[in-house]
């Protein structure tokens, strides 16, 4: 018996040297590169109406649950789209009967130093022209780009800027993005927000909540 269990480990012993050794196992597959903000745009589509209560507006957005909304903390009716870099700011404000779009401007400058001016900035200018929304007012939309802080990175924006007796009235759409179509991918964006979106935006509600 003994020899018997002797040769039975003999011969397990050499069919486990035999077998072949594990197949390494596959190399954990590599996650797909982010997506580049170059390339993300905002479809014409899912349109969604927001209201503002502090400034007595309705602003309609394209794809309306990828925005994010702060209408309290913040100086300015504020919508935020983070995948495209883009922000959207509203604002109406009291000011003398004789004010001019001019001096709504100005205003602008003060309340925001380092958004883009087109005033002292007309290199950057690729579009103006009037605009008949909000209601009652007379309001000039700019559009322009340039380049931004980094290297590579196209800033697009659209300014809407209004006055009538005693009120201004801003809108104001900024986007960047990156890579070898950003400046096409900034033109659809501006596109989408200059025939589209600021065009659509009006007042609501009573006169006496303008702020």
């Amino acid at each position: 018996m003994s020899r018997l269990v002797c040769l039975m480990l003999a011969l397990g012993s050499a069919a486990c040297a035999a077998a072949p050794p594990p197949e390494p196992a596959p190399a954990p597959v590599p996650p797909p590169p982010p997506v580049p903000k170059s390339s993300v745009g905002i479809a014409d589509r899912a349109w969604g109406s927001v209201t503002s209560g502090r400034f007595s507006v309705t602003v309609s957005l394209p794809e309306r649950k990828d925005w994010q909304i702060e209408d309290v903390r913040e100086p300015w009716w504020t919508a935020r789209h983070p995948p495209s870099s883009s922000e959207l700011s509203v604002k109406t404000w009291r000011t003398s009967r004789l004010a001019r779009r001019e001096d709504c401007q100005k205003q602008i400058t003060l309340w925001r130093p380092k958004a883009p001016n087109p005033e002292a900035e007309p290199a950057s200018v690729v579009d103006r022209r009037a605009l008949e929304s909000p209601a009652g007012y007379h309001t000039e939309l700019v559009v322009g780009v340039r380049r931004a802080g980094k290297e590579g990175e196209i800033e697009g924006y659209a300014l809407a800027v209004g006055h009538t007796i005693g009120q201004c009235y801003a809108a104001f759409y900024t986007t960047r993005a990156q890579g070898g179509n950003a400046e096409a991918t900034v033109g659809e964006r501006l596109a989408l927000f200059g025939d589209a979106v600021l065009p659509r935006i009006e007042r609501v509600g009573i006169e006496d909540r303008v702020r």
